[in-house]
């Protein structure tokens, strides 16, 4: 009888843990159009919205009960995967204005 509550609890965790994955989200790459289109005051706007997008999933990686719940899941992989994969578009966008900001001599 002990033997199946431990399997019904292992199983419990596991399918919590499995919910409990971080999302946070994803920034677009800037487009050709936006590109020529941003003054340098609208690029700043733009990169500002990076740095607010990045202070959140920065908040959002600290640990909670869902870190827990993950933890046990997949032993954290899947929060650290979702974590740097958002960092990686908001960087990806960062260059892009940034490279932007520089064709337009933008102080």
């Amino acid at each position: 009888m002990k033997h199946k509550q431990l399997i019904l609890f292992a199983c419990i965790v596991l399918l919590a843990s499995a919910c409990a994955t971080k999302r946070y989200g994803r920034m677009q790459p800037a487009t050709g159009h936006e590109i020529k289109s941003y003054s340098c005051e609208d690029i700043k706007i733009e990169i500002s919205k990076i740095d607010a997008f990045e202070l959140q999933v920065a908040e959002g990686a600290e640990f909670s009960g869902l870190s827990v719940l993950s933890f046990l899941g997949d032993l954290g992989i899947g929060n650290t995967m979702e974590k740097d994969a958002a960092l990686k578009t908001a960087k990806e966008r960062r260059v892009s204005l940034n490279n932007a900001s520089a064709m337009k001599n933008c102080p």
